[in-house]
């Protein structure tokens, strides 16, 4: 069924005229590992609300979440009617809406749901932040320098990556509470600097092909003695999302491809496990189509701003942070306000430009936001509306990308939960 629930829940958080509110309790995505902790554990308490599991919040032996990296609300809603991996848990499970935490990135997500913390706890919030201890703009998934094509160039600089990113992770909570975890990520990050920290405690397992992927966690499954949590993700609908733009038929294809294998690998592979599995399924955003030819860039529209932008470590200003749906801007302490005005009269009708301590105090980022997060995501934030692109352009950062995501759009800031119980009578 559709939670009807969760519905009005997600449909009254609103912010202003064309944007979504953030939900960190309730129908959110920020409820997702601390309900998983609390099924598994019966430890904790930031959970969804009980109408959005089958069952409610009974504890449960063996949970398996499916991480679809990109495949939000708006592609649940148009791709449910034709795929049986989606109209099942509608017919046999509960499938709630929930917002995404915002920023609507990969980096403050996938962050969340190995440790539990939303973006403005883990101070890990986007794909390009400033990072103080060193001077520069970051790319922290990619543990690499802002506009760096390689991987792991912090590695070579030295740069310990517990440093950086969160070390309590949930795998070591639910370890600590008698329950094994195993992660499947793609195999060229699987082991990465990021991805060794925030998975510490559950044992990461490398594929190349979902179809291999979903083997391997067949055969984890069928091997396994006690409580266990499995978590699979798959990035090829966002990365596809990104090249083409989301209404592209290359991410069509993808969606079928993705949507097909799972009926036909994974649905009889929890069938015939032998044991009540809950099987979850959720997304950390969805996209939006931007044009790179109308992009607004704002260290060109407004030459200001970059006298206005402190210099970094490597002798460039600290720019750009964030992405082209949610641009993060470091400013000089005395031309914070100025640049607001500035950039708001700019951008009227296209975006509107906050101040990243304004929407901290509204919970925008979290119930609680640490220093650390207040240190790198700088002073004002700018928010394109549906169709816009708003970034900083110098020659290390181009905007190529036909499809997006970061921002509070109702397109990139709706997701969705599945919950479906196989091996119950």
């Amino acid at each position: 069924m559709l939670n009807p629930e969760s519905v009005a829940a997600v449909e009254a958080a609103r912010f202003g005229e064309r944007f979504v509110r953030p939900l960190y309790t309730g129908y959110g995505f920020a409820a997702i590992p601390g309900t998983i902790e609390y099924l598994l554990t019966g430890a904790g308490d930031a959970t969804l609300p009980p109408a959005a599991i089958p069952g409610g919040l009974e504890r449960r032996e063996t949970v398996v979440l499916l991480f679809l990296d990109a495949l939000g609300w708006q592609f649940f809603a148009s791709h449910v009617e034709r795929y049986p991996f989606l109209q099942r848990a509608l017919d046999h499970g509960v499938v709630s809406r929930l917002t995404t935490m915002f920023p609507s990135t990969t980096a403050g997500h996938v962050t969340a749901i190995h440790t539990g913390q939303p973006p403005g706890q883990s101070g890990v919030f986007e794909w390009f932040f400033h990072e103080p201890t060193l001077g520069r703009i970051i790319a922290p998934l990619l543990f690499s320098y802002a506009g760096e094509r390689e991987r792991e160039t912090l590695a070579a600089a030295r740069v310990q990556p517990a440093a950086l990113f969160p070390t309590a992770t949930l795998y070591q909570r639910l370890a600590a509470a008698g329950v094994h975890s195993t992660v499947f990520m793609e195999s060229s990050y699987a082991y990465s600097s990021y991805s060794r920290i925030v998975c510490a405690g559950a044992d990461t397992v490398a594929y190349h092909t979902l179809a291999e992927a979903i083997v391997l966690l067949s055969q984890r499954l069928e091997a396994q003695r006690g409580p266990a949590y499995y978590m699979l993700y798959v990035d090829t609908v966002d990365s596809l999302c990104h090249n083409y733009g989301p209404a592209a038929p290359h991410v069509a294809a993808e969606i079928d491809a993705v949507l097909t294998t799972l009926d036909r690998l994974l649905h009889p592979a929890l069938a015939r496990s032998g044991r009540p599995v809950l099987l979850l399924f959720t997304a950390d955003h969805g996209q939006i189509g931007v044009n790179p030819a109308t992009s607004l860039l704002v260290n060109r529209l407004l030459p200001e701003l970059v006298a206005a932008t402190p210099i970094g470590a490597d002798g460039r200003p600290l720019a750009p942070g964030g992405s082209n749906r949610d641009l993060f801007l470091y400013l000089n302490p005395d031309r914070v306000e100025e640049m607001r005005a500035a950039l708001s009269e700019l951008l009227a009708g296209r975006a509107e430009v906050y101040r990243v301590v304004d929407l901290a105090a509204q919970g925008f980022f979290g119930p609680q936001v640490s220093p650390v997060f207040l240190a790198r995501a700088g002073d004002l934030v700018v928010l394109p509306y549906a169709g816009e692109a708003v970034w900083w352009e110098d020659g290390r950062f181009k905007q190529r990308h036909l499809g997006m995501h970061g921002g509070l759009t109702p397109e990139e800031a709706h997701t969705e939960l599945g919950a479906l119980v196989y091996g119950e009578n």
